[in-house]
Order: C-alpha cells, then structure tokens, then sequence
C-alpha cells in the first residue's frame, strides 16, 4: 500500500525472523542507557566517567548489537534512497540557518563545549556513538514494528526517543508555571520536533537519512565555537516549527518522487497554493521573531491606558542608537531583562550624550531612571487591539511574565 492521495503512509516495512525477541532485547538494553544517563551511580563518584565513558560505551554496544542483525527493510522506495539523503540535508541546513538568523536578533555566545584536541575527540566519541546507537535502534524498531500502523508507531518513536535527549534533572527542579512553560516550549517541544522528523526520515529510509539529519544539527550545536544565544521564546518559535514544516515538506516531496500521489489529484491541486501558504507560515514566524525591522508586542499592563489597554499587540519599528527619538513619541525600551512601552516626555543631554524621560501616560510621575540611546528597541508605530490575550493567559497561569518581558 503506497502513500495515497489521500495522504496515507507507504507501510511496506519487513521485519526479518524472530524480530520481535530482538526488538524486545533492544527496548531493555535502551531502557539500560535511559538509567544511566537519567540516575547517578554510587559507584562513579565522577559524573564526568559516567557521561562521557559509560553512556558511549552503551550506546556503541547498542549500535553493534544492531549492525549485526538481520537488516529490516524500510519502508520508502529504494530507487529514490539517495534522495532522501539529499531531503535529510537540506532540512538539517535550514534548520541551522534559520538558528543562525534567531541568533542576529538574540544575539551569539561562546560554545560551553571544549575546543581543544583532547575535547574535541571526546566529544566526537560521545556524539558519534550516541546518535549512532540511537538513530540505527530508531530505524531497527520503526521499520519492524510499524507495520499498518505507521503514524501510531511514528508518534510513539518520536516521543520515546525525544526523552533521551530531555535533561530529566531539570524537569524535577521545577517550581513555578513558568518554569514548566519554559521547559515544555524551550526544550520539550523542540526536542520532540527535531526526533519526529528523524523518525520520519528512519521510517522511510532507515538510519542513514536519519543520522544525516541529525548528525549535521549536532555537529553543529557541538563543534561551533560561537551558538546563537536564543530566548526560550524564539527557541520555541524556531526550533518546534522548522521541524515540523519540514516534515511535511518532506512527506510531499516524497510522495512526489515515489508517484504514490495519483496524477489526476496532483493535477486538480493547486501547488501554488500550497506554496504561498508555506511561504506565509515561514514569514509568519520570522516576523514573530524579530527578524523583520518590524516586530509585534503584547501589552501587559495599563501603564499607557486609555491609549493601550491590556491585551492590545504594538507593532514595534526597530531603531539604532543614531537614530534619534523626539518628544512625545512612544518607545520600547530595554530594561535589564524588561522591554518597557512608554512615551517620551523629554529629551536632555547629559555629559554630551542624549537621554529621554519616559513615562507612561496612566503613571502619575516618569520613570526613575533615563533612557539612553542604546536601551532604545524601537518605535511603536501602530495598534491592534485586543489580540495578545493568549500571553496574558499565560501570565496569569504561569505568574511570570512574557517572552519579551512586562510592559509597564
């Protein structure tokens, strides 16, 4: 049974003899690294040999133990293998690129990992042997067990080996709703985006396709010297829906090139459409991040009522620090880890150098401190009225504040 016009899944996976033990000795001995990577053993009183010893070890023996199997057949076409090697690539490489674009808005830090000789061969042996041990056991258990039931067993994969790359230790050390939204969007979410579309990419191809995917976006959180330093926020934004709009990407371009579309439903649909609505959904989400000269913000207090009410989003012209910002005029400013919306009252020099004093327009005195050029973020250049409800919500449950800070 191919992929359909209907949209259904290719479900030719043949699982060799006695496939079933194998699989159930696979789900002990992966069960083996969860316990070891997630609980820490007396007997190595060094973490360091624990992490970065003991778990590549495991995870060789798992990509041995595999390798020498029988091999199980994928699912996709083997004429078009190659194909998807070149699909896995290119996913991987936007997916870095539009990391990278995140970074010119957040901002770059120095990589925490080690450059030197000695630690880039420890981290090779560590990152080599865990995805190699990870992405042959996905493939192994994908194309054995999924059988008629491909998207069950997709989502299942998917979150099962999305937990082998969640710091659990975190998870228990949360306090506040905050915290939970911050874990769930800023590393949750993202790390189950990124392993479904490696499940995918097995499930078609088996484990090189999805060692491809994954190797180049390891490679490149591990072996760059400077990583785009993202908000938890764009994090969420970039890092959940580049996977998945390459996933199903993916799944056309598949379709496609198998012919498992019927002709006449191609030539009834119009691809232009589905173009325009990728295209859109792309430019969406950079403009959400502050990709744009223009970026939106949600009001959070009645600091500037009646002008502004709670829930209202300002669409915010990002300014330089030459560019000059007169009198009466609303900027968003930063203050430490807070971009504040407020109007400026009046413009002084202090020591040649220009501040503003703002206020906002509900407040009965102006802001303790001035404003300097360099804390100015934009210009709020227009209004839309009660559309950020949803981050006051979130606010409200999580009793924090939102992405981009409070507005006062």
């Amino acid at each position: 049974m191919g992929l359909e016009a209907t949209g259904r899944m290719p479900a030719r996976c043949y699982a060799s003899k006695n496939a079933g033990l194998r699989c159930l000795v696979l789900f002990g001995a992966l069960g083996v690294v969860f316990c070891v990577q997630n609980m820490k053993i007396v007997m190595f009183k060094n973490s360091f040999i624990q992490t970065y010893l003991l778990l590549p070890l495991l995870w060789g023996a798992i990509l041995w133990l595999v390798w020498w199997w029988p091999r199980t057949r994928a699912a996709g076409r083997l004429r078009i293998r190659v194909f998807l090697y070149y699909l896995a690539a290119i996913c991987a490489c936007f997916h870095i690129l539009l990391q990278v674009a995140g970074g010119m808005v957040d901002g770059f830090g120095k990589s925490p990992y080690s450059f030197t000789p000695a630690g880039i061969l420890l981290n090779i042996f560590y990152v080599g042997f865990r995805l190699g041990g990870m992405e042959f056991s996905r493939a192994y258990l994908l194309n054995s067990l999924a059988g008629k039931r491909p998207f069950l067993h997709l989502a299942f994969f998917s979150l099962l080996f999305a937990f082998f790359n969640l710091p659990l230790s975190k998870l228990s050390a949360i306090k506040t709703g905050l915290e939970l939204l911050k874990f769930t969007g800023g590393i949750f979410l993202p790390a189950l985006a990124e392993s479904t579309v490696a499940s995918y990419f097995a499930y078609l191809g088996g484990p090189v396709p999805s060692l491809i995917y994954r190797g180049l976006i390891q490679a490149f959180h591990w072996f760059c010297p400077v990583l785009p330093d993202l908000q938890w926020t764009t994090t969420t934004c970039l890092c959940t829906f580049v996977p998945f709009f390459s996933l199903v990407l993916v799944q056309r371009l598949y379709a496609t090139e198998a012919r498992e579309v019927r002709r006449g439903a191609l030539e009834k649909e119009n691809p232009w459409s589905w173009i325009l609505t990728s295209v859109v959904s792309v430019l969406l989400v950079w403009f959400a991040a502050g990709l744009f000269p223009w970026y939106p913000s949600v009001i959070l207090s009645g600091s500037m009522e009646p002008l502004f009410k709670k829930g209202d989003v300002v669409l915010v012209r990002k300014l330089s620090p030459v560019q000059e910002v007169k009198a009466g005029e609303i900027i968003q400013f930063r203050h430490g880890h807070v971009r504040i919306t407020h109007r400026v009252i009046q413009v002084q020099e202090v020591g040649g150098t220009k501040v503003y004093i703002t206020k906002g327009d509900a407040n009965k005195a102006p802001d303790a401190d001035p404003v300097s050029p360099e804390q100015v973020a934009g210009r709020v250049i227009r209004v839309i009225p009660e559309i950020g409800w949803a981050a006051l919500v979130i606010k409200t449950v999580s009793g924090g504040i939102s992405p981009r800070g409070p507005e006062f």
